[in-house]
């Protein structure tokens, strides 16, 4: 782990994957720290230098001056710092959940530092908002959490993702929330009872860990209110937009409105796959964003 100075005596932690050319990689969360991204890197290390960066506030890098900060904006913001005081000009962004939103408000906020963006399980906007227009993403999670019904951890998972916004609010640790994290994974796979999925859920709760500050600020209303399209159609670089079709979170629904916002964004859905698309499906993940940028190199 290497760490960089910035302005006002403080620090990002970051580590490098890769050789090619550089690509800043946001995890999701928020909260978790940049070794989050960790596989992700790897698959497109022949193609990439991955930049896997903390988001402020966790791992070893310096927390934000205010809770508002943690917004995808707040993001994007922080790692733009980061880019410049690495001496990087141009850079793809790629960003997993929460951070493929904050990869395009990156690209939307600085794009004269972005080359390409990679959106990958992604969304445009939050709870709130999605029941003023009708509850498509919310039906969308409704079904997907249904295919869990008969397996033996269902009962605990789905009882902690019922009370999450009020248990995190409520933690008097990270712990907790890191432990809310553990039981509620099987969830975002398509296939959890697949052996290499599940081997791939255990390592994800051996690393997992996140920070709670940034965790309460996204539960106690950036969330419920994110609304990222006013943001979109300022986006000029090539941009990807990819998705399992089984996602419960951020699948088809989320996708399109991303879609309808830039309208030059290349959609891909992989099949019979949920969210955690670089262990469920990751030669297929490999092959579409290897490919994709190989067909828009960095300018």
């Amino acid at each position: 782990m290497s760490v960089v100075e910035l302005e006002v005596g403080r620090v990002a932690a970051y580590e490098v994957i890769g050789d090619g050319v550089p690509a800043l990689l946001f995890p999701g969360g928020p909260g978790a720290a940049g070794s989050y991204m960790r596989k992700f890197a790897e698959l497109s290390s022949s193609i990439f230098t991955n930049y896997l960066i903390d988001p402020h506030g966790s791992g070893g890098s310096t927390p934000p001056t205010s809770p508002d900060q943690y917004s995808p904006e707040g993001h994007a913001r922080f790692y733009d710092e980061v880019r410049a005081a690495l001496g990087l000009e141009r850079v793809t962004v790629l960003g997993h959940s929460f951070g493929g939103g904050v990869a395009l408000a990156y690209a939307a906020l600085f794009p004269d530092a972005t080359s390409t963006c990679i959106c990958v399980a992604g969304f445009a906007i939050g709870a709130d908002v999605d029941a003023a227009e009708g509850g498509e993403a919310a039906a969308e999670m409704e079904a997907m959490l249904s295919r869990h019904r008969s397996a033996e951890w269902y009962e605990d998972a789905r009882a902690t993702w019922e009370t999450w916004t009020e248990r995190v609010i409520a933690a008097d640790g990270g712990s907790e929330v890191d432990q809310m994290m553990r039981t509620v994974l099987p969830l975002y796979a398509a296939h959890p009872e697949r052996p290499d999925v599940w081997a791939g859920i255990e390592e994800l709760r051996r690393d997992l860990t996140f920070d709670l500050v940034a965790a309460k600020a996204w539960e106690g209303g950036l969330y419920q209110n994110v609304d990222l399209r006013p943001l979109l159609p300022r986006i000029s670089a090539p941009t990807l937009v990819l998705a399992g079709e089984l996602d419960l979170i951020c699948g088809p629904a989320q996708a399109r409105r991303i879609a309808e916002a830039i309208p030059t964004a290349e959609v891909v859905l992989l099949p019979d796959c949920g969210h955690l698309l670089a262990v469920e499906a990751p030669t297929a993940y490999a092959k579409v964003v290897v490919d994709w940028a190989r067909r828009h190199p960095e300018a």
